[in-house]
Parts: structure tokens; sequence; C-alpha cells
């Protein structure tokens, strides 16, 4: 039998949600990271475009965005802030901060996690 309330079950949901855009994010991160590299061995200059997955909630998405290496790096100033395709905004995890033509800049609420 499962002992867990409701209320509990949905702090698990949210946090597995959470991870999720955290594991989109990092694998972003270390795409980024390889890419600067090859290119610095290779001399060339430190920005470039490339398609970066949607840092949404969904583990199953997608979605790629395309932006610079650099203003990938602006937008991310801050831990809380995700990138995700205009339609997969989740209003009860996050808060607009700025819309572009193929992305919005969120800002994560973490209402559980403590962050």
């Amino acid at each position: 039998m499962n002992d867990k309330s409701p209320t509990e079950a949905l702090k698990v949901a949210i946090e597995k949600r959470i991870l999720n855009e955290f594991g989109s994010k990092i694998l972003n991160e270390e795409r980024m990271d390889k890419v600067m590299q090859s290119r610095k061995s290779a001399r060339l200059a430190d920005y470039s475009n490339m398609a970066f997955h949607c840092e949404c909630d969904d583990v199953a998405c997608g979605e790629t965005i395309a932006m610079s290496t650099e203003e990938y790096q602006r937008v991310h100033s801050k831990t809380k802030y995700f990138i995700v395709v205009p339609d997969h905004v989740r209003l009860d995890l996050e808060e607009i901060i700025s819309s572009f033509t193929s992305y919005i800049l969120v800002a994560k609420f973490f209402p559980h996690a403590g962050l």
C-alpha cells in the first residue's frame, strides 16, 4: 500500500520535473563545452551557432532552439534560468523572464527544492 499523501506525491512529481529540466540544461552545457574546446583547438572564433535542447520538464521532449553559444551563456547568467520553446512554458513551475522569436527564457520557482 502506498503511504504517501497526495501532497507528498505532488512534491515528488514536481521534483522529478525539475530534475528533468536540469538534465537538459546539463546536456546543453556539456555539448557547448565540447564545441568551445574544438573551436579553440582549431583556433576559430569563440562563438558559434548551435541547436540547444529545450530545457522544459518533459523528459521525452526533442525540440531544439537555435542560438549562438554567446547568447546561451548570457541567458543562463542565473542558475534558475532555462530556455524553452514557446509552447512548453509551465506557469505552475516558472515565470517568463523574456520572450524571443524561437524561445522563452523562464525562471524556475523550485517550490519544494529549497533552491
